[in-house]
């Protein structure tokens, strides 16, 4: 028999931008802006109004948090009401945020409700799409083993490429050391990124101009998904210029590949800073379902 199941993901993976079942919970992330300032992300500010803020002041850099103890509890006793009897909740990359240890202890407190914890291993459009997919597949009637796996093969086979305009953002939230930071800015590097196995960022090559490192992400991309069958987005940070360029030169050779573009939502930006681009894909033919 079907279980009623409900589907979670945090609002690091920037549902809000995209066309979602809203039935789908959100757990919204928290940002700061010094000590007296504090929005729930989206719904309080989302991106452009974000984005456009700390564009206008350098030094006012923002903090972020994830949703409270007392807010997962809440969710979960409202799921419990409604008669849910599995829950899975899809999270930020484990090592970007301490969402995900502080779901899977919350969740031992409830019995009735089976909630099953799921690192993305990502952020943005790539742990969106596991959220979307997982609620396409329990609809249909599968089972959490099932979705489960389909998501294991979306985490192993998706990879996105990314450049930011500058460093700053990512050292001041503790994504980069001090010193790592400091080098780059001296050296005016544009570092391409990407996430290695376990999520964490890494950075992949070292560039000297951002237009190069534009350049690069859509080669490597490009060179990735050479005839394949794939879903391509681009996550980004207020930047529609760069939007275009990119899925001008993805059509060049691929006219027909659908490009999804959305927001890096605050709670993303905040460590990305304005302008942030990135490209990637999802491979379709390892899915199983």
């Amino acid at each position: 028999m079907k279980k009623k199941t409900a589907v979670l993901v945090c609002s690091n993976a920037g549902l809000d931008y995209l066309d979602y079942p809203k039935d789908i919970t959100i757990l919204r992330s928290v940002i700061h802006f010094g000590t007296d300032e504090t929005y729930d992300d989206f719904v309080e500010m989302d991106a452009k109004t974000f984005y456009e803020r700390i564009d206008k002041d350098a030094n006012d850099v923002p903090k972020t948090s994830y949703v409270s103890i007392g807010k997962m509890n809440e969710v979960f006793e409202e799921l419990e009401k409604k008669g849910y009897e599995e829950a899975l909740i899809v999270t930020i990359a484990k090592p970007l945020s301490g969402l995900y240890e502080a779901l899977r202890l919350q969740a031992k407190n409830f019995e009735k409700l089976k909630i099953t914890v799921y690192d993305s291993k990502t952020i943005a459009y790539a742990e969106a799409f596991m959220a979307l997919e997982a609620y396409r597949l329990f609809d249909l009637g599968h089972n959490m083993d099932e979705v489960v796996t389909q998501l294991d093969l979306i985490r192993d086979n998706n990879k996105w490429y990314f450049a930011v305009d500058t460093l700053k953002y990512l050292v001041k939230n503790g994504r980069l050391t001090k010193l790592q930071g400091t080098l780059g800015t001296l050296l005016k590097i544009k570092p391409v990124l990407s996430f290695d196995k376990n999520g964490a960022v890494e950075t992949v090559e070292k560039i000297k101009t951002t237009p190069k490192a534009l350049k690069r992400i859509i080669d490597l991309y490009l060179e990735e998904t050479k005839d394949k069958n794939v879903l391509t987005f681009i996550s980004h940070a207020h930047n529609d210029e760069a939007v275009m360029f990119i899925t001008e030169e993805i059509n060049k050779h691929y006219p027909d590949r659908k490009v999804i573009s959305s927001y890096l939502t605050p709670v993303v930006g905040a460590h990305t800073g304005p302008k942030a681009i990135g490209v990637g894909y999802i491979n379709l033919d390892k899915l199983k379902y």
